[in-house]
């Protein structure tokens, strides 16, 4: 009978402060709305994905940024950005590698050992220290690495690569290659194949025989002519010191192009004519497959990837790690402190970076770790179409989206649009505040019945200025919510 009662009254009081949508949302627009977006939520020891939340929130920003352009139908893409956030991880001195358990959102392919086109992100917090008199953590040498193989190193040249590893005078080192493959190619007389300043320009056919002429053209500018037949393997390179050569094979020349690139063979060219044939006006043919590799970087243990990373090659095991370093005899390696507002980046293009969850005392004064939370930082991005009418308002998104951990209290001068229910955004413990617990219930309740709801309320602090909540069980049904908000605007 209480709870009852209370709902009854929470209905009454939400009766009060709810306000037609139509006559509510006159007028709102980028420069006069605040967003908020719902940030990664742990529920039961489970982290939230709540990604579709923020590309819901990206298209309702975009549409008020478009609410200020000017009549008509328009096309804008926006970017807002979106961090996501692993469970807090403790120190325990143990040696930690980054998973898809504790941080769903990490964006890549994470495992314990690193096989087949998986990585390794490793922390080992036996080297990892708070230092009291600075108020900062201290990463010491080797205290966090990453780990690859030939299939997965962060170095990034576009298209496919090729990685080998060898020892050269004494030292573990790693050739890059840029890689590319072209099967069944078919040519006419007088017409070339190119690859790396070699080019292959075919002369004369003889189909009894299966054999052709050609010129062959290479990267110096020498040009040989050269006899190939049907099935054969021919390799052309140039080697570490840069002498060209040219040589034949019966069966694919594995073993000698293995040689050659961990040789450090700067270009390796491998063609074979597969079959010769009379084409469409009695034009001779030949039908063709090639290699071709390049090398583009090369390391070896102990060079600089970037900053204070560092390569540990192993070519035993075809692994390659990356690894922060630090020597204090070193000018170029000197001791790493984090503090609070910071964080340790991962030298590679995923925005990943590892950030610790400092305690305070009541003073605000840092007094140790609680944990440590890896974070990744991405733009998602939409292109979204719409009809809009002329008002004046911020082309800036970045300017009026924020997440739900930047919103302290309900803004007076502003819309408050919330995105996304009471589990993954935290704004909703300010409507409690704000409204009252029966008034939020009674909403809750509407969603758990309905699937999602609309719902305009008064700002507490400024009747002028509306609190929007846009919010369904399920991330599907608060993007129908904010459609509905849209269609009615």
């Amino acid at each position: 009978m209480k709870r009852a009662l209370v709902l009854f009254m929470g209905l009454v009081v939400l009766g009060l402060l709810l306000t037609p949508i139509n006559a509510a949302i006159t007028g709102i627009n980028s420069s006069n709305t605040v967003i908020v977006l719902p940030t990664t939520k742990i529920v039961n020891g489970t982290p939230l994905h709540i990604g579709e939340d923020a590309i819901t929130g990206s298209r309702l920003g975009a549409f008020l940024v478009l609410q200020g352009v000017s009549q008509g139908t328009y096309t804008k893409t926006v970017s807002v950005p979106v961090e996501y956030h692993s469970v807090i991880i403790p120190d325990e001195n143990q040696t930690y590698r980054l998973n898809s358990r504790d941080m769903p959102d990490v964006g890549l392919n994470v495992s314990d050992e690193p096989v087949g086109h998986a990585v390794v992100v490793q922390v080992d917090f036996s080297r990892v220290n708070f230092n009291s008199t600075r108020g900062t953590v201290e990463f010491h040498d080797g205290s966090v690495k990453i780990i690859f193989n030939e299939n997965t190193t962060p170095l990034d040249i576009g298209g496919d690569y090729e990685i080998v590893s060898t020892t050269v005078d004494g030292k573990d080192t790693m050739y890059f290659y840029s890689y590319s493959k072209v099967d069944s190619e078919s040519k006419s007389l007088g017409e070339s194949v190119s690859a790396g300043g070699w080019s292959i320009k075919f002369v004369d056919i003889n189909q009894q025989v299966s054999k052709m002429l050609v010129d062959l053209t290479y990267p110096s500018g020498v040009v040989k002519q050269k006899t190939m037949a049907k099935d054969k393997y021919y390799v052309m390179y140039v080697d570490s010191s840069g002498a060209e050569d040219f040589e034949e094979y019966d069966a694919y020349p594995t073993a000698r192009l293995n040689e050659l690139l961990k040789g450090g063979a700067r270009k390796v060219f491998l063609f074979t004519p597969r079959d010769f044939f009379v084409g469409i006006n009695n034009a001779q043919m030949v039908t063709c497959d090639y290699e071709y590799y390049e090398k583009v970087k090369q390391y070896q243990d102990g060079e600089v990837y970037t900053g204070q990373w560092v390569w540990d090659i192993d070519p035993d095991a075809g692994l390659y790690t990356v690894y922060l370093h630090v020597n204090t005899s070193l000018q170029a390696f000197p001791r790493v402190f984090v503090g609070p507002g910071e964080a340790l980046k991962l030298p590679t293009g995923w925005g990943i970076e590892l950030t610790p969850v400092f305690t305070r005392n009541d003073k605000g004064t840092v007094t140790g770790v609680e944990g440590y939370r890896f974070v990744r930082s991405v733009s998602v991005s939409r292109q979204v179409s719409i009809t809009a009418p002329t008002v004046q308002a911020t082309e800036d998104v970045y300017s009026f989206i924020v997440n739900d951990t930047g919103l302290l209290s309900l803004p007076s001068d502003r819309n408050v649009i919330i995105v996304g229910g009471w589990v993954s955004n935290r704004a909703w413990a300010l409507l409690e505040k704000a409204y009252g617990e029966a008034t939020i219930r009674a909403i809750k309740d509407e969603v758990m019945e309905k699937g999602y709801v609309v719902k305009v309320l008064d700002n507490p602090g400024n009747p002028g200025y509306k609190v929007i909540i846009l919010a369904g069980r399920t991330y599907a049904e608060t993007r129908k919510a904010v459609d509905e908000f849209m269609e009615e605007m």
